[in-house]
């Protein structure tokens, strides 16, 4: 039997069974399942395109690069089955695999393998790793890597600076600050020691792969396929009774439905809950977030080095103190060979920073990365800035608790669900498996 809705003193039946907001690879994979699965849905897409921070850079020759989400894990097996579902497999592609690091007297170092890390970090870094790998991934205590749903204070309690206290400075500065910049974009104690054994485990244990036509591509295609109204923000849910029964739009709008699948960023979801959901929406509201801005370099030269990552931790305090070379990364993006470079800043720095002109962003930026590439400032091109507003979650000690906590809470509203990977971990594959389980819930008429 239809919902029936009260609206401005007439009655109506709902509009749509599900109303998905936001079309980021979290939506996109609810909103497929529910479709699927029979049902009427329509995506509300605040942008004017499919796939929130999975984005890409464009040269005026052709080259692109991977302008948020940088690639898909090997053990992603939800992505690479909806890659498969559409037919893409043969679009997966290897990524480029050689980091080079700055010595302790600025010279670089290329590290290809197990055996070339432990000549960087000498027999005492070794060792640390070692440690490290046998207390954190061997005896590690079990919790998912893609759904946050296992509470262990030992290990969220405690940033990752803290809890490895005992590590010498170079398993410090070439492992766990490089890694954390990389995975989390953020220094080590100001996230927990939750998130980076989760986030090391995955870069120290899978390969990175990307998609031929960048993984944009993934959700370009998955929204042919789905209604999605595009330029459409949401001002708030809509309640009947306490119940969730739709939305209405900043155009004064309002769409009917019998669930609401919240699967933009989780400060988006609070902004949009009204103050009936007083907990869940402060919650949202101030959900620790890192905004990013990345600065590109479009070079008029290849990059000689062979790296793809270039890591600055062991030599120098920098504001811009990783760098990505998209040609070296991704070489079938960019089929003139020529550099193309990302600047990466992390948290806290980046909160500063995100204030900042686009010219000064690309000044501090080029200065910053003269040390990785000799080729600066002759070899430039171009310069642009990507912002990411909501760059991604930041998990600080605590917050794996708080998290547990609103999921708990959230399963008792009614026609209400939320997804996305700021409730699991920053990798698509939690964005996935987290859209997967709103839509089962939407299917079960919670």
């Amino acid at each position: 039997m239809p919902l029936i809705v009260r609206i401005w003193g007439s009655f109506r039946v709902s509009d749509f069974d599900t109303i998905v907001v936001g079309s980021g690879i979290a939506g996109l994979t609810a909103a497929t399942k529910l479709q699927r699965a029979g049902q009427k849905v329509l995506v509300l897409e605040a942008t004017e395109r499919p796939g929130g921070r999975i984005t890409r850079i464009i040269r005026r020759n052709g080259d692109r690069a991977e302008a948020g989400a940088q690639g898909l894990h090997s053990n992603y097996t939800e992505m690479l089955g909806i890659i498969a579902n559409y037919g893409m497999t043969a679009e997966v592609m290897p990524t480029g695999s050689k980091l080079q690091y700055l010595d302790r007297r600025g010279r670089p170092r290329i590290s290809g393998s197990n055996m070339d890390l432990a000549r960087i970090i000498g027999v005492r870094g070794s060792l640390d790793l070692a440690r490290f790998w046998t207390q954190y991934f061997t005896y590690a205590k079990p919790f998912s890597q893609f759904e946050l749903s296992t509470d262990i204070p030992e290990y969220d309690n405690v940033s990752a600076a803290e809890e490895l206290r005992w590590a010498g400075r170079n398993f410090t500065d070439f492992v766990l600050r490089p890694m954390s910049w990389a995975m989390a974009n953020s220094t080590p104690d100001k996230i927990s020691m939750y998130y980076i054994v989760n986030g090391l485990r995955l870069r120290m244990m899978t390969k990175i792969l990307g998609l031929r036509g960048g993984i944009a591509s993934l959700p370009q295609r998955m929204a042919q396929d789905l209604r999605i109204d595009y330029g459409s923000r949401v001002q708030s849910v809509l309640t009947t009774a306490g119940s969730v029964d739709g939305v209405l739009l900043e155009d004064g709008k309002s769409l009917k439905a019998k669930h609401v699948i919240l699967a933009c960023t989780a400060g988006g979801a609070g902004s949009a809950l009204p103050e009936e959901f007083q907990y869940q929406k402060s919650f949202l509201s101030n959900f620790t977030h890192t905004p990013m801005p990345l600065v590109f370099f479009f070079l008029d030269r290849p990059v000689k080095s062979e790296a793809y990552a270039y890591m600055g931790h062991g030599y120098r305090e920098a504001t811009f103190n990783m760098a990505v070379n998209h040609a070296a990364k991704t070489p079938y993006l960019v089929p003139s060979g020529k550099g193309l470079i990302s600047a990466w800043p992390a948290f806290p720095t980046v909160v500063e920073l995100f204030g900042r002109s686009d010219t000064e962003l690309i000044e501090l930026a080029r200065k910053d990365l003269e040390d990785f590439f000799p080729e600066f400032p002759a070899a430039i091109d171009e310069a642009h800035v990507v912002r990411h507003h909501w760059g991604l979650a930041r998990y600080e000690p605590g917050m794996h608790r708080k998290v547990l906590d609103f999921k708990e809470s959230a399963e008792r509203l009614r026609g209400v669900s939320f997804a996305g990977t700021d409730y699991d971990s920053i990798h698509m594959e939690s964005g996935i498996r987290s859209g997967q389980r709103a839509a089962d819930r939407a299917l079960r008429g919670a």
